[in-house]
């Protein structure tokens, strides 16, 4: 009996697999962050969150209150494109924001901040452009 080809099967099989893992686990982030600096597009992206006033509802760095969503809870479970529906279209008490200028423009920006807020990447408080 030659067990030869079934580890080398098994080797195969768990080489086949680490590939199949390895591109969910590179998945590239929408922000680029060091400490509070953040890229461009995320910069403008918490910039749109600042003067739009977003944090009249959802506070200052996107944590909720009592009567509104924790956006950075929101975002474990919200892909892109289910973010930009809501923000763009409204649901429930959060008024769409499809004819504000700045926001649709941003939208990609301020899905990254939200983002990095969520995966605990990008800090509360003020932030900077990176150089």
């Amino acid at each position: 009996m030659n067990i030869k080809p079934i580890k080398t099967f098994a080797l195969l099989g768990s080489f086949a697999a680490a590939l199949l893992i390895q591109p969910a686990a590179q998945a590239e982030t929408p922000y680029q962050v060091d400490g509070n600096k953040v890229d461009k597009a995320t910069f403008g992206g918490w910039k749109i969150y600042k003067r739009q006033r977003c944090e009249t509802c959802h506070g200052p760095s996107g944590e909720g209150a009592a009567a509104f969503p924790n956006l950075l809870n929101s975002l474990k479970n919200l892909d892109k494109t289910a973010f930009t529906e809501v923000v763009l279209n409204g649901r429930n008490a959060m008024p769409a924001f499809k004819d504000n200028k700045a926001v649709a423009d941003g939208i990609d920006g301020l899905y990254a901040f939200l983002k990095g807020r969520s995966d605990g990447a990008i800090p509360a408080g003020e932030l900077q452009e990176m150089p």
